[in-house]
């Protein structure tokens, strides 16, 4: 990994798959932070695919960075970027409008911040 962006977008994505871990392996917790709290095992189904598919992404991301696979990452990190809209909509259909969302709008801000550092990586070639 030879640009300061490429370290950034693998330490992002060491974030996302522990998250995802989390999420997998501790559904009920995950569900709070995400702004959806459950109480039981069995309400948690959607947390563990959410945990499933942000672990898999993660670890997808940092092999790509590993490698110095700009262009991969940058698509990869960029077509991210609609999933923490999704996962907000997702907040609204079921809570409204409220402070939960914030998490998610952060993370849109990091995801977007990150596909444009790598995007401007991948066109000066470093």
């Amino acid at each position: 990994m030879r640009s300061r962006a490429i370290w950034v977008a693998g330490l992002v994505s060491i974030v996302i798959a522990l998250l995802g871990l989390r999420a997998f392996f501790d559904p009920i917790a995950a569900s709070a932070s995400f702004g959806l709290p459950m109480h039981t095992d069995a309400e948690t189904s959607f947390v563990r695919v959410y945990g499933a598919r942000n672990a898999l992404l993660g670890v997808l991301a940092v092999v790509l960075a590993a490698r110095g696979m700009i262009r991969p990452l940058v698509l990869l990190f960029t077509l991210a970027t609609v999933l923490p809209l999704l996962d907000a909509a997702v907040i609204v259909s079921h809570i409204g409008f409220g402070h939960e969302l914030v998490r998610h709008g952060v993370i849109l801000l990091v995801l977007a911040a990150v596909s444009v550092a790598l995007r401007r990586t991948s066109e000066t070639g470093l």
